[in-house]
């Protein structure tokens, strides 16, 4: 009994080695494919960051598309006219007197400069250079007016007679001078 034992036994210690060298070439248990999904690299910051690519893109798109819309429907200057601040802007070359040069800028469907705060005043002292005719005048009794009939309320206008009427914008002060001077002129028109 003792012999057929340890045959039984040794028998049963070779079907173990069987079954362990099987169980080997076999697929992995489920526990070992989860440890290896876990090992495996994760896709979702590579998607995350897809994601984000395109609707960066997609957003660049967009504002480009808004800006092209935009830009067609928005309100140009004429070619030679300087935009600023809501409003267009031409400094002639060509010099004529004070009301020759208001004639000018209306047949261009604008008007002599008015300059409504500081802040225009030291834009166009520092742009130019010399002098231009602007839409300030001495209204006998009124006092500086604008040409839109506006009274003026800026900085000292510089006068050397009663006979100047009518004001040229210098690089650093306003200067009164006879209407008849030729001088260029500031026209000034909103976008159209």
């Amino acid at each position: 009994m003792e012999g057929s034992r340890s045959e039984t036994s040794a028998a049963k210690a070779s079907e173990e080695i069987i079954d362990t060298s099987v169980r080997f070439s076999q697929s992995p248990p489920l526990r070992a494919k989860a440890a290896w999904g876990k090992k495996a690299p994760c896709l979702w910051p590579a998607v995350v960051l897809g994601l984000f690519i395109g609707f960066g893109i997609l957003n660049i798109s967009l504002k480009v598309a808004l800006i092209c819309e935009m830009s067609d429907s928005y309100p140009r200057c004429p070619e030679q006219w300087v935009a600023y601040r809501g409003s267009c802007y031409s400094f002639s070359k060509e010099r004529k007197d004070w009301y020759s040069s208001q004639e000018s800028c209306w047949a261009q469907g604008a008007h002599l400069l008015m300059i409504s705060d500081i802040w225009d005043t030291d834009l166009f002292k520092s742009i130019q250079s010399g002098y231009f005719w602007i839409g300030l005048r001495n209204s006998t009794g009124s006092g500086w007016i604008w040409e839109d009939g506006s009274i003026f309320n800026g900085t000292k206008v510089l006068s050397n007679s009663r006979m100047q009427h009518c004001v040229v914008l210098m690089k650093d002060h306003f200067q009164a001078s006879s209407c008849e001077f030729s001088a260029p002129r500031i026209c000034e028109k909103s976008h159209r």
